[in-house]
């Protein structure tokens, strides 16, 4: 009760908190996909809307894709105006107002959206970068605009010092709504038990410089001082409203497990439970130091996926500092990584601000080195030091264009992948060479293709441009397409294909599956046949061998 008068009009309940949003209003909302959502306030403005039909017509500026799948508080017609975004995969229902025409839409890359909230919030009004260039954001080539309904120009190109690059205008902010761990009586905010920071205090800070409100949810109160000033992410004078949800890490919709946080410190598990997908045996083995032989995990399958993930971990090298990409890189590398004992020689990151330490792709994570702001991350990539990065690819055509905006009807969007293409010296895209249906499976050395996919990944032209094969090309880049048949290296010519899997033919099961011919190389070669062994492959062995040399 002290507590709460201390904090007077600040200390609210959800539906309270919500009454700050009005019509018209552009809010952007904290986290990433599950990780720091504040879910209790998005109920609270849903049903405000569902029962009262306010507040209507909102912006609502997405700088990290925030959400559960198939749980959309905001996707209502009515509700939302305009979208504003990197990622739509984890909103169906959003996507399908974005085909209907029933909201506005735009997609660019995550990384350029937070350096946007970073100079909003810096109080500037124009943030200007080269990714982008010659992509279907391009102002030349839509713009990033997804229907007919977005007709606004969000971006435009601009020449400095005889150099061009996209400007993104500001989209003044007029609500954030954050999730925190912890806050002060006086309203400091601390992220202490959150799995990432992201945006969250430039979000606060945009907000605040268009004479907005912030929003916090927090899972408890503490007096004045109990906050040490190093954890404080977002001071007390920036916030507006507190909504206590003591249950917030009980939601079993969220991926965040009590006795596994960013800051646990182990020794690292024995593979058979990394590569577990039983959480179970991860907790048994964190409690007790045990493994359930019963537990242990069988042999996996070496499906398509799992196939491109083994070929393209032999593309990193030992000391590399990578990033590995959301969808088929992280689910499908990072267990080959675990299988080969690779981790401990490697310095991975994704772009939800984790960098270093173990993980699994199933949502194990421990001893991570640092957890950065989204700012931070991409200016890690920005500096040069990332060698090379791993991507998803949905398309690729005979340029060397990648697409991962859109697969038929659904819009997907590239993430974080532009902005660290434009840095890193290598890239690998990784996908099936054809999607709908494919059953293949790697056996005995050999690739065996029972049914083929229907639908061709390897196209004449792209849906979207997210990567442009010629500028990628001019930059000096190594570009390599990965599939679990063959393996293309970007070159003047398109793609040329270098590598072929053992047990398919060339013309029949790789060429003929293509919508373009691709130029042979010379010196073709057979995929490596461990990949299409079952077990460990000893690439471990291959590095100390290629080191003693």
């Amino acid at each position: 009760m002290a507590l709460a008068l201390k904090l007077g009009s600040k200390l609210c309940t959800a539906e309270e908190a919500v009454q700050l949003v009005r019509d018209g209003d552009c809010i952007t909302v904290s986290g990433t996909v599950s990780w720091q959502l504040p879910s209790k306030v998005l109920r609270a403005l849903e049903v405000r809307f569902l029962t009262e039909n306010a507040p209507r017509n909102l912006t609502w500026f997405e700088p990290f894709p925030t959400g559960i799948p198939g749980i959309e508080p905001l996707s209502y017609p009515g509700l939302l105006k305009r979208v504003v975004g990197g990622w739509y995969t984890p909103h169906p229902r959003l996507r399908e107002l974005i085909v209907a025409n029933q909201v506005e839409a735009y997609l660019y890359p995550l990384g350029s959206l937070s350096f946007l909230c970073q100079a909003m919030a810096a109080g500037r009004d124009v943030f200007v970068t080269k990714v982008g260039l010659e992509t279907y954001l391009d102002p030349r080539h839509g713009g990033g605009k997804l229907n007919t309904a977005t007709t606004e120009d969000l971006v435009s190109l601009t020449e400095i010092n005889g150099e061009q690059y996209i400007a993104y205008k500001q989209l003044p902010i007029h609500v954030a709504i954050i999730r925190a761990s912890v806050v002060d009586e006086a309203g400091n905010v601390s992220l202490e038990n959150e799995h990432t920071t992201m945006n969250s205090l430039y979000q606060a800070l945009a907000a605040k410089r268009f004479g907005g409100k912030v929003i916090v949810q927090c899972q408890r109160v503490v007096p004045t001082g109990h906050i040490p000033a190093r954890l404080v992410e977002i001071p007390g004078t920036l916030v507006d409203a507190i909504v206590v949800d003591r249950n917030q890490y009980d939601d079993e919709m969220m991926p965040e497990l009590p006795w596994m946080n960013p800051f646990l410190r182990v020794s690292r598990p024995p593979s058979q439970v990394l590569a577990a997908a039983d959480k179970e045996a991860w907790e048994r083995w964190m409690a007790e130091g045990a493994t359930d032989e019963e537990r242990a995990p069988r042999e996996r399958r070496l499906s398509p996926d799992v196939l491109i993930g083994r070929r393209a971990v032999s593309e990193l090298m030992r000391g590399d500092v990578v990033n590995i990409g959301q969808g088929l890189p992280a689910r499908d590398m990072l267990p080959v990584v675990a299988e080969e004992e690779l981790d401990s020689e490697l310095e991975l990151s994704i772009e939800t601000g984790h960098l270093g330490g173990i993980v699994n792709g199933n949502g194990f994570r421990a001893n991570t080195t640092a957890i950065m702001d989204t700012p931070g991350i991409f200016s890690f990539y920005g500096s040069s030091l990332v060698r090379a990065a791993f991507f998803s690819m949905l398309e690729f055509d005979s340029t060397g264009n990648v697409n991962l905006l859109k697969y038929g009807d659904t819009w997907v969007g590239p993430g974080g992948s532009m902005d660290i293409a434009e840095s890193v010296g290598k890239v690998v895209f990784c996908g099936t060479l054809r999607a709908g249906g494919l059953q293949a499976e790697g056996r005995d050395g050999k690739l065996s293709i029972a049914v083929d996919g229907a639908v061709p990944r390897a196209v004449e032209h792209v849906q979207g441009v997210c990567f442009n094969g010629r500028k990628m090309l001019a930059e000096g880049k190594d570009v390599l397409y990965v599939t679990e048949r063959a393996v293309f290296r970007l070159t003047a010519e398109g793609p040329e294909l270098i590598e072929v899997a053992p047990g398919v033919d060339v013309e029949t099961d790789v060429i003929g599956q293509m919508g373009f011919r691709p130029r042979v190389s010379s010196a073709l070669r057979p995929m490596d046949p461990r990949i299409f062994t079952p077990g460990p492959m000893g690439l471990k062995n291959t590095w100390c061998t290629a080191t003693a040399g």
